[in-house]
């Protein structure tokens, strides 16, 4: 017998491994050639309300599971999702018609403006600057989505795109320009017809925004500061981090409340996934996402609120006098680069046409029309600069997000990689140690070149955080921090942040207020305005957080529970009903009829005594004394009436607050408006004794769900937007919508979360209403996260998916 020496054992062992292969890849020992190892696999376990855990060996595997999981719940939205980002909605749908969304432009803009941004250059650049991890995510999840699709085939769509020709297999690039998409959501896209309304002087145009949208300027200022302040952000959100120092048990609890529209691209969509070893993560992600957006891990939890930084700088172009589309800088002509953009365009008789528009590109930015603010003349145009365009790191920042292991990495990691889009970031981890992070995508216009460069005309609108730069000087371009991932914008460390160990909170407000006890200021002006009055919700949260902890709330301690966190948000106080309703009580004092704005006499008693006994929420139990209210501070507000203590900047949590009704001017022009609300109730259908619940709704497969909470401007945290439906009621389109509550305990983190419009947008699906109506009765699921838990549910089924070879990709 000859032995080896013990150095040899490793190389045999390696020619055994393969020699093992090489068999294997011959086949069975009848000859019958193996099936290849697959390119991507991954395990699909899905718990009480469709709830997908994906498990994978690999970035690739993981990707590859998403997409596939994602697909089963929502093909038909990925699907339009891909006609969206490629401009080819005009193709398919025509060019008037728009998508689902309130507050979606029609098809041929949307066209034009993303072929202009997704043009294959761009794309191109964006794939070559995903780190490798994250081009294997992306190629997995193509391959997951595609094979979905060719397993069920058109035919066997679900009926809102079976047989549709605008469904089709997806591409790496097509995944990059959606991501694309996501990454403008805070400059260029909320601005695309203004964009496509641009044309040189005496050129034939598009037509700009219609009338009954377009801003009126006030005052001084050349433009509508609130007008520009809407296109920051589409959507609302409500965070609370609570610390060491504010739990019943010493460490981490989080609220996330993000509001978005109940229709569309932007649902959330729940997921937990896991490489073991490497990554394991649950929350929610924004459709078509391969990677958890709001959500916890077993270290840190953390959530998003949309910011009031501005992601985009205008610049006001003097025009070269022999030239229209050429401009001056340092005293230079420079011409603009014309980009034209074709599309096709589905004719009424079902032919296809092509359509271009011109778009005009310059150093800083393309040339857009504002009607009556910022117009195209011979003398100026002005640009819209939008450096999201530039930020192809929104994958790798939420990856990085998904493995921190406590709040300080979870911020080096978003300093470091500065590629969250507008949304600042909300945390608390298992330590007890909270933060709010305001590192967005934003360009980097310190206070000093702001002085310097916003021209006389444009001061009032930058006292907003609008900027509208000089733009005949290089000197007044955004600066480049070599600390910044890309140029043109703020480095990560520059930018607000607040560590503390009771609460933090954001409600859409600037960060000034992130936590009263601590206020952050003297930021730039794009960034954080401090000194403002805070809205409704601002106001609510940091109240219900103070009272608690101080033990004013009526309740025992000064902690704060899980339970009681999750009351803050589903108490549906109107705020701001506490601040006027005594004055709108002492109107109802007196004769029993006001007149009307129409003339008419009308009964105030019976409204009144809904108001007066009124609990002034808005649950579905609620009297009409909120519709009510409602009509009343819709008329009001901002009107002399409006306040009677003005904002203190040294009380901004209880000011402002009261009416103005001391005098019989004020008096009479209440009783007016509670006339005017009488009309309003009657005019809606809505009967004396009518609820809240059976006035707001969604509907569902014939089935009305009764929705509670009600609008941002009333000052009610959990916002919910509702729209006149047929038939009478109101349907909701958009609010509250990837509710969730973590705590971290010595077990790990305790997640309860709701969706309040479910997991799939598919009729048929037994994921389309199922958690509405968890949403709608208050009833919070928790969240199965580690092994144990997933194999506890007993509503759990399992699949092993492998991608098949033959799939092109």
């Amino acid at each position: 017998m000859t032995l080896l020496p013990r150095s040899h054992l490793p190389l045999l062992r390696a020619s055994g491994a393969a020699m093992l292969l090489a068999l294997a890849a011959c086949g069975d020992k009848n000859g019958t050639p193996a099936e290849p190892a697959p390119k991507y696999a991954a395990e699909i376990r899905r718990t009480a309300y469709g709830i997908p855990h994906i498990k994978a060996d690999d970035d690739g595997g993981l990707g590859y599971g998403i997409g596939y999981a994602y697909a089963q719940d929502n093909v038909c939205l990925m699907a339009e999702r891909i006609v969206t980002a490629n401009g080819e909605r005009a193709k398919y749908f025509g060019p008037e018609a728009r998508g689902i969304t309130e507050d979606a432009v029609p098809n041929l803009a949307s066209d034009f403006y993303y072929r202009l941004i997704n043009e294959p250059e761009a794309v191109a650049n964006a794939w070559q600057q995903q780190p490798a991890p994250m081009r294997a995510l992306v190629e997995g999840y193509v391959a997951g989505y595609n094979q979905y699709l060719d397993e069920r085939g058109k035919g066997g769509l679900p009926d809102a795109c079976k047989n549709a020709p605008w469904v089709r297999s997806m591409s790496s690039a097509d995944m990059m320009k959606i991501i694309r998409r996501y990454a403008v959501e805070g400059g260029g896209a909320h601005l695309i017809e203004e964009l496509v309304a641009a044309a040189p002087p005496g050129a034939a145009a598009p037509a700009p925004p219609s009338p009954a949208a377009a801003p009126r300027r006030g005052g001084a200022s050349p433009i509508d500061p609130q007008y520009w302040q809407e296109q920051h952000a589409r959507f609302g959100s409500n965070g609370v981090a609570l610390g060491k120092d504010a739990t019943e048990n010493g460490q981490g609890l989080l609220l996330a409340n993000p509001h978005n529209f109940w229709q569309g691209d932007f649902r959330f969509y729940q997921l937990h996934l896991t490489i073991p070893g490497k990554l394991d993560t649950m929350g929610a992600s924004l459709g078509g996402m391969p990677m958890v957006s709001i959500g916890f891990n077993k270290d840190v939890a953390w959530t998003h609120t949309n910011n009031t930084s501005s992601h985009f700088t205008v610049h006001q172009l003097q025009l070269d006098p022999r030239d229209p589309t050429s401009y001056m800088v340092d005293g230079k002509s420079q011409p603009m680069t014309r980009k034209r953009v074709e599309v096709e365009v589905r004719q009424p008789d079902g032919s296809l046409a092509t359509r271009s528009h011109d778009f005009y590109q310059t150093d800083v930015g393309v040339v857009m029309h504002v009607s009556d603010q910022l117009e195209w003349n011979r003398k100026v145009a002005y640009t819209l600069l939008d450096p999201s365009m530039g930020n192809h790191r929104m994958l790798e920042q939420w990856r990085a997000m998904n493995s921190a292991r406590s709040v300080n990495e979870l911020r080096d990691g978003i300093d470091r990689i500065v590629g969250l889009p507008w949304v600042g970031t909300i945390a608390a981890d298992k330590e007890g140690k909270t933060m709010y992070m305001d590192v967005t995508v934003v360009p980097n216009v310190p206070l000093a070149k702001e002085k310097a460069c916003v021209p006389e005309a444009f001061r009032d609108a930058a006292a907003g955080g609008v900027l509208v730069l000089d733009g005949s000087t290089s000197a007044c371009r955004p600066d480049n921090d070599p600390a910044a991932p890309q140029s043109g914008i703020f480095a990560g460390a520059s930018l607000p942040r607040l560590e503390r160990d009771d609460f933090v909170q954001n409600s859409n407000d600037s960060a000034w207020m992130t936590n009263p006890a601590a206020p952050l200021t003297g930021f730039p002006s794009i960034v954080s305005l401090d000194a403002q009055q805070q809205s409704g919700r601002t106001r609510v949260g940091i109240a219900q957080l103070q009272a608690r902890l101080a033990g004013t709330d009526g309740l025992p301690g000064r902690r704060i529970s899980m339970p009681q966190l999750q009351g803050l948000l589903f108490s549906n106080r109107v705020y701001y009903a506490g601040q006027i309703m005594d004055d709108v009580l002492r109107a109802c004092d007196g004769e029993r009829q006001a007149r009307a704005a129409n003339g008419a006499m009308v009964d105030l008693a019976p409204a009144c005594a809904k108001l007066r006994a009124w609990d002034r929420t808005a649950n579905l139990e609620t009297n009409i004394g909120f519709g009510y209210f409602a009509s009343v501070w819709d008329q009001l507000y901002g009107s002399s009436l409006f306040w009677a203590v003005p904002f203190n900047v040294a009380d901004p949590i209880s000011t402002p607050r009261g009416l103005r009704v001391d005098d019989p001017a004020g008096v009479s022009a209440l009783r007016t408006a509670l006339a005017n609300a009488v009309l309003d109730m009657e005019a809606n259908g809505w009967g004396l004794n009518s609820t809240w619940g059976e006035i707001q709704h969604t509907e569902r497969n014939g089935k009305r769900i009764p929705i509670h909470g009600g609008l941002y401007n009333y000052g009610i945290y959990n916002a919910i937007v509702s729209k006149p439906a047929a038939g009478g009621g109101r349907e909701v389109s958009e609010g509250g919508s990837y509710v969730q509550t973590v705590m971290f305990d010595r077990n790990g983190p305790q997640a309860q979360a709701v969706l309040s419009y479910s997991q799939s947008v598919d009729p048929a699906s037994p994921h389309y209403a199922d958690q509405t109506g968890l949403f709608s009765s208050k009833t919070w699921h928790t969240l199965p996260f580690t092994e144990a838990q997933i194999a506890a549910d007993a509503t759990t089924k399992r699949i092993s998916i492998r991608h098949k070879a033959k799939q092109a990709q």
